[in-house]
């Protein structure tokens, strides 16, 4: 869930804490070109004051494998970007302490519209208060809703795991591990599945969940992690769910705490050079 805060500087008293939250947090839309849909978003207040918010669309796209949000207002062509695709109350809008008020949209892909995916954020955004007397700090907050758009037609779906990478010997728990998941095609798709550890004895503990979107031409991060005993040898296994397929993979983790692995190399090294030391005496 997209949030930024804006801090300005506005003339008033010393007000209650207001919050605000929109859901649902993403959506998933189908759109032939030319079809239409209407859907809502809730804006929810769950502060103790009113507060005034108005709404506007953005592009959404990622940074990095790490997937950092990038939410642009500069509009390309209507058949690539969906910002003008969406039709949204106009104004600012009150919703009351611990109130929820059904924020409607109207999105429309047109008929030049390009096959695949698009992508774009809808905001709610606070409005500072105006005409009060002092000096005070207005926290300006900014919640969005992700569509993940698809317009029909000979769509490509093509995906694959990039890699399963784990260090063979970490010093704590949790253990840590990477997984990438690389988006050939021209339309987004789910990847998801499970990280679980076992020993020679059958499986450690419970499995881990991991799931999210990968976007055309990004390759997707997820970093991994489980909770494990602190010493020991392991296997860990990544089962990966995506475009119909299921792919395993798995590598082996020896855990020991830094200190006991000092103490085992140091131990060693002690008695290396004591085997050499008598070596060396008991030679002529």
């Amino acid at each position: 869930m997209p949030l930024s805060l804006i801090f300005a500087i506005i003339p008033a008293p010393a007000l209650a804490i207001q919050g605000i939250g929109v859901s649902p947090t993403s959506q998933t839309i189908e759109l032939a070109p030319g079809e239409s849909t209407n859907g809502s978003l809730t804006a929810i207040n769950d502060g103790d004051t009113d507060v005034t918010y108005h709404v506007y669309t953005t592009d959404y796209g990622v940074k990095s494998e790490d997937y950092l949000g990038v939410f642009t207002s500069i509009r390309a062509s209507s058949d690539v970007s969906p910002v003008a695709w969406f039709i949204l109350p106009k104004g600012n809008f009150t919703v009351k302490g611990h109130e929820q008020l059904a924020v409607p949209y109207t999105l429309t892909a047109p008929l030049t519209a390009a096959i695949g995916g698009h992508y774009a954020a809808v905001f709610v955004e606070t409005v500072p208060p105006t005409g009060v007397k002092g000096t005070y700090i207005s926290r300006i907050q900014r919640l969005g809703s992700i569509f993940y758009i698809t317009v029909k037609g000979q769509v490509d779906e093509q995906g694959s795991v990039t890699g399963f990478t784990a260090s063979p010997l970490q010093f704590s728990t949790p253990l840590s591990a990477d997984l990438r998941v690389k988006n050939n095609g021209n339309v987004h798709f789910l990847a998801e599945g499970t990280l679980q550890l076992s020993t020679a004895f059958g499986k450690s503990g419970a499995p881990v969940a991991f799931h999210g979107e990968v976007l055309p031409g990004t390759i997707r991060h997820y970093s991994l992690k489980i909770p494990s005993s602190p010493i020991g040898i392991y296997h860990l296994t990544a089962t990966v769910k995506y475009l119909g397929h299921t792919e395993t993979h798995s590598r082996y983790i020896l855990v020991m705490p830094f200190l006991t692995l000092l103490i085992i190399v140091s131990t060693l090294a002690i008695l290396v050079g004591l085997l050499i030391v008598l070596i060396r005496r008991r030679r002529p």
